[in-house]
């Protein structure tokens, strides 16, 4: 099983609107490098997650786990 995934197929299998999560990482809910992965000369960001399941865990919030 893949423990990062691109954003896209987050929003599939989360149920989550893109612009939800863009809106988390703009908030600066979710942290690059933690939750959410830039990959050099790839356009789309990746979603770690086993760190979502972590900040959902820890019970979400406005800051990141």
């Amino acid at each position: 099983m893949l423990n990062v995934v691109p954003l896209s197929k987050y929003c599939e299998i989360s149920g989550e609107k893109l612009r939800t999560v863009q809106s988390r990482i703009e908030k600066g809910i979710w942290v690059e490098g933690k939750q959410v992965c830039k990959v050099s000369k790839v356009k789309e960001r990746w979603i770690d997650l086993v760190e979502v399941e972590k900040w959902i865990r820890n019970g979400g919030g406005c800051q990141a786990a």
